[in-house]
């Protein structure tokens, strides 16, 4: 088995770090990342149009493991890499993160942690987007994180994807691991947050108010029983959920009859 590692936070994050050190333990293990912090990037493709890939190391438990970095999205990077450095590799799982900061609800559209894995699954290889939840100035950060519950965690599904010869019935697994969670944690199946995580303020009511003026909180009072953000941030559990690349409605009822 091969496991493709990628993220958002660049190829130097801890996060990646952590992955890889899970990943390796159970599968071969193929690294590909932005060169540098790409946060909430989605899925979008833009970066340096003239830039290749760079091979590169990536520390991972006092030793180090080969990896390519290229200046882009982690989207670009990984369409990219398909077609260049992973050209012979046959990829059986990729798995994105672990990020800093949770991706919960339809924010997931902005998460370069999540369009790096559906960028996979739109290719066919199954994916997994793993995040750990930090305090908001933590997102684009490099700050001291306890990885051991989100790399429990991520070695758990890694395992029971394995065991089960993949996914069924849908494309990717998005884990959101709470920051005060251990190995014993509980993990539960859940829906989408059908709306924004975070709520949007603007600190400076202008017409000249500029982006930096945007303050975000969470407001848990409002998340909806058996939704990722209601087990994640009022449960206190592992957010798992499994998400398909079909995102067409049910045909639009009375709408266009």
């Amino acid at each position: 088995m091969e496991i493709l590692c990628t993220n958002d936070d660049g190829i130097q994050s801890p996060g990646l770090a952590a992955a890889i050190e899970v990943a390796r333990g159970l599968a071969d293990v193929q690294v590909v990342a932005p060169s540098g912090q790409m946060t909430a990037a989605g899925r979008s493709l833009i970066g340096d149009r003239h830039a290749a890939f760079s091979k590169t190391q990536v520390s991972v438990d006092g030793g180090s493991v080969p990896a390519w970095r290229l200046d882009a999205t982690p989207a670009l990077a990984v369409r990219h890499a398909f077609g260049t450095v992973l050209r012979e590799r046959r990829i059986d799982l990729a798995v994105s993160g672990i990020n800093y900061g949770e991706n919960i609800g339809y924010d997931i559209g902005m998460s370069g942690t999540v369009g790096a894995a559906i960028e996979c699954a739109v290719r066919g290889i199954p994916a997994i987007a793993v995040s750990i939840q930090t305090e908001l100035d933590a997102h684009r950060t490099y700050g001291r994180i306890d990885w051991s519950a989100a790399k429990h965690f991520l070695g758990l599904f890694i395992r029971r994807f394995m065991e089960k010869g993949g996914f069924s019935g849908f494309d990717v697994l998005k884990i959101d691991v709470p920051m005060d969670a251990g190995p014993e944690t509980e993990w539960k199946v859940c829906r989408l947050e059908p709306g924004p995580y975070y709520r949007e303020s603007v600190s400076r009511q202008s017409d000249d108010a500029v982006v930096a003026d945007v303050r975000l909180s969470i407001d848990s009072s409002r998340f909806r029983p058996g939704t990722d953000a209601y087990v994640l941030a009022v449960e206190g559990k592992v957010a798992v959920t499994p998400l398909t690349l079909d995102w067409t409605g049910d045909g639009g009822g009375s709408f266009f009859r």
